[in-house]
């Protein structure tokens, strides 16, 4: 087997063309022979998905070592380790640890993914050798004899040789209307089958279909946009641009300073080995890549739990985008209810003695249509479906979310029609529309079986007169758990908004039942313009008979008014939504068409998973949004301190060095910043975000980073422009600003770890606080940091400065307004 899939691989690499490739024309009910599929794989003619699947685990293990900024610090730690300076390479465990951390996650993450896609491949029927069997798409080959229904997507290019489908192609052409396919018409490979089924010959595969020609213009699923990513991906970027110019000045400054200094320098290779450290000091604190590993941690341990909960998330930032939604969109199907129904009532509309009753002609409809959604299911259970019926089926025309309704014509008995009341019939007589609504304000669905004496020429020409025959009422079984997750959806700060193909009045009942707000507020966008729909898009809570093209329209003008939405959907019906939503969730039940483009697949159909997903989302965006503010106040403070003393030496030719040292700043990076923000990045928090991620950050960092710049431009001022002057050494000032740094920090981590309302937070607060102490204050502490032993005088400015950083912090974030929109932990 394995040289036939090594002979198959480097066979399908060389096929340019399907022109030269022998073709096999199977028989409908037959299909391909078992040795012809056998010569198809031996060329590789299978449907193989060309689409990216992701990186391997070598390239995961690569990506991530081999960063730009892993490289800097590989460089940096090089030249410190050959100038004898190893220990000042404190930042090296964080560095690798970060490493680690990040490749186990996205292994672990990959893994469990690829797991979970086996369960929700999509499946095809395939004949072959006279059997029909269900396997997975990408087993097809060239010539294959495929059955197509509805809720499908298309995988390979096939040409119909019995049935007709209607197919949206808006993934190839961007239009939306259906398209009805024809035997000898061709099907494209990315289409959806709206209604209808069909037997088709597969006319391409893999590489060959077309819409693998199409450069990127169909694609099946759009990637989330995060905040969180982008924006430290920006900042990331920005420093990237700056880091190596910034790394030669501060050397040539630094060197120039120490190389007429009494400090005392050695040389390797020329290069001077204090300003190689002073340097070192200088830049890496500037590198904020923690946030992102953090922001990935914390989001694959979310994907991790969230699929043994039962959600699969295609994408790590999909559990961001769904937790930032103000306003999920529902069908009622599925999510309010559990998609099963019952037929409650067959109200017989005609007058006694008529030829045929409605059991008998349902049953024979049941038969002929072969439907098997859950309408359907209620239908053949209440009426049956046998195999031998009264009436002959000639014509079939399926149910579709467009028409609202299915036809059957039967051999010398005309047509029959059923569906939603107003699209079936025009002209109800009064007590009909009167039952109608009887029904649909209790809660319940309306089907109105109607009549034509003329019968169906085709799909798109049907008979206009149509009279009522029965009215058939269906109760859906309301969700157990529907109200609790509603209501954890209202009291969490997200509105709920019901868009569905039935009776407004119905759906509105069922809304009420499980506590959606304002339900009673509903319409019906029969017949509306887009126009109008957008006009109503924020004014009812309750939308009925809605088209799929109106879904869309509704979901882009709530996006439009500022809504993060979401839009759960199990049907073809519903594509054209999802992929307007900022965040689409897909029943595991529903189209394999919808969970192709989905964000979000619901594995076990439980729409009670979805507060889950909502509050993992939040705690992580929440969390790391106040962690963050730990890393980028030392980003901003360094960037602006390396700026300064650019400017004072290239600019104003002043002898000055940089001020701090890695080995000096051990206590800020490992006990201040990383080991707290490691337990606030889990704690729980489901506060609902407000405010976009990297405005909220600076506003929050800003107050301690200006504290931080105001702290030691007053120390270079006290050195530089002071006569004698208090700070005698670049030690001695260097050891000053790191530690003022030092507990500027301690001060900067009481207002992340706000509000106290954990157990762990305040031990936490003062077992750091206790080990910063003995770090800076013990005989053993300072010789084993190398802080410069400081006077009288230089210790009474530490201590003016320690008590002064608060009281301007605390200035600098009410004036700046650095505590708004902080999510408090729940």
């Amino acid at each position: 087997m394995e040289t036939n899939k090594d002979n198959k691989k480097k066979v399908a690499c060389k096929l340019k063309t399907l022109q030269n490739v022998p073709r096999y024309t199977p028989e409908v009910a037959v299909g391909l022979t078992a040795e012809q599929v056998e010569s198809r794989l031996e060329l590789g003619l299978v449907n193989t998905d060309t689409t990216n699947k992701g990186k391997s685990v070598l390239g995961i293990i690569l990506s991530n070592t081999f960063t730009f900024f892993n490289l800097i610090y590989i460089v940096i730690a090089t030249f410190l380790i050959l100038c004898g300076h190893f220990e000042q390479c404190t930042f090296l465990p964080v560095v690798v640890i970060n490493t680690l951390i990040a490749i186990v996650q996205e292994i672990r993450a990959k893994m469990t993914l690829q797991k979970l896609t086996l369960i929700t491949q999509p499946k095809v029927q395939v004949t072959r050798d006279g059997e029909t069997t269900q396997m997975d798409v990408d087993e097809v080959v060239l010539d294959d004899i495929v059955t197509l229904e509805s809720g499908y997507q298309i995988s390979a290019d096939c040409i119909v040789l019995d049935g007709y489908v209607e197919v949206n192609e808006s993934i190839l052409t961007g239009e939306s209307d259906a398209v009805v396919k024809n035997v000898g018409e061709k099907l494209f490979a990315g289409s959806f089958v709206v209604s209808g089924s069909c037997r088709a010959r597969v006319e391409a595969v893999g590489k060959f279909n077309y819409i693998s020609t199409l450069s990127g213009k169909a694609k099946k699923y759009q990637k989330p946009k995060s905040q969180v990513l982008g924006s430290l991906k920006a900042i990331l970027y920005s420093v990237a641009v700056v880091i190596v110019p910034m790394i030669v000045g501060l050397y040539v400054l630094n060197a120039d300073y120490y190389g007429s200094s009494v400090e005392g320098t050695t040389t390797w290779l020329g290069l001077n080995d204090l300003a190689i450290t002073r340097t070192a000091g200088s830049i890496i604190p500037m590198i904020p890549v923690s946030p992102l590993l953090l922001t990935s941690v914390a989001l694959a341990v979310s994907f991790v739990k969230l699929t043994k909960q039962g959600a699969l998330a295609q994408e790590l930032y999909s559990i961001e985008m769904l937790a930032r939604v103000d306003t999920l969109c529902l069908d009622k199907t599925g999510t309010i209810t559990d998609g099963t129904m019952r037929v409650v009532e067959s109200l017989d509309l005609r007058n006694p003695g008529a030829l045929y009753t409605v059991r008998e002609i349902m049953s024979s409809y049941n038969s002929a249509l072969k439907a098997d959604n859950i309408t359907s299911k209620a239908l053949k259970k209440f009426y049956g479906a046998p195999k031998k019926t009264v009436l002959e089926a000639t014509t079939t025309v399926p149910f579709s979310s467009l028409r609202k309704f299915s036809a059957v014509s039967f051999k010398n008995n005309g047509t029959y029609f059923l569906g939603a009341p107003e699209f079936v019939a025009k002209n109800l007589s009064q007590r009909v529309m009167e039952l109608v609504r009887k029904y649909a304000e209790e809660g319940l669905r309306v089907l109105l079986l109607a009549h034509s004496t003329s019968t169906i020429s085709k799909a798109d020409t049907l008979p206009q007169v149509r009279r009522p025959v029965a009215l058939i009422v269906i109760e859906d079984h309301v969700r157990s758990d529907a109200v609790d997750t509603i209501k954890w959806f209202k009291d969490n700060g997200v509105s709920i908004r019901v868009i569905s193909g039935d009776d407004p009045s119905t759906v509105s009942n069922i809304a009420l039942r499980v506590g959606v707000e304002n339900a009673e507020n509903y319409i019906s966008l029969e017949g509306m313009t887009d126009e109008a729909v957008r006009e109503v898009a924020t004014k009812y809570t309750v939308f009925g008979r809605v088209s799929p093209d109106q879904k869309a329209v509704l979901i882009k003008e709530m996006k439009r008014q500022g809504h993060k939405v979401a839009m759960t959907g199990d049907g073809v019906n519903d594509i054209l939504a999802m992929k307007q939503s900022d965040c689409s969730i897909a029943m595991a039940s529903g189209s394999d068409a919808a969970r192709k483009v989905s964000h979000l697949v619901l594995l076990n159909d439980s729409f009670a998973t979805l507060p889950n997903v909502v509050a993992h989302g939040r705690q992580v965006v929440n969390n790391i949004q106040n962690t963050s503010t730990m890393f980028f106040m030392k980003t901003i403070y360094i960037v602006v301190i390396n700026i300064m003393v650019l400017v004072m030496h290239f600019g104003f030719h002043q002898q000055v060095a940089s001020p701090l040292e890695n080995l000096q700043l051990t206590l800020l990076d490992w006990v201040v910043v990383a080991l707290p923000t490691a337990f606030l990045s889990l704690q729980t928090n489901h506060s609902q975000i407000k405010g976009r991620f990297l405005p909220n950050v600076v506003k929050r960092c800003l107050p301690s980073s200006l504290t931080f710049i105001v702290s030691t431009v007053s120390l270079y001022v006290l050195q530089y422009y002071t006569n004698p002057s208090i700070l005698d050494t670049s030690a001695s000032l260097g050891t000053l600003v790191t530690i003022t740094f030092t507990f500027g920090g301690l001060f900067a981590l009481y207002h992340s770890f706000k509000p106290f309302d954990r157990w762990w937070k305040k031990p936490l607060y003062v077992g750091v606080w206790l080990v910063v102490l003995l770090g800076i204050c013990t005989p053993f502490g300072r010789d084993f940091f190398q802080y410069a032993t400081l006077n009288r005088e230089q210790i009474l400015l530490l201590l003016v400065e320690i008590l002064a950083i608060p009281f301007v912090m605390y200035g600098l974030r009410f004036v700046l307004g650095a505590d708004r929109n902080k999510g408090k932990t729940k």
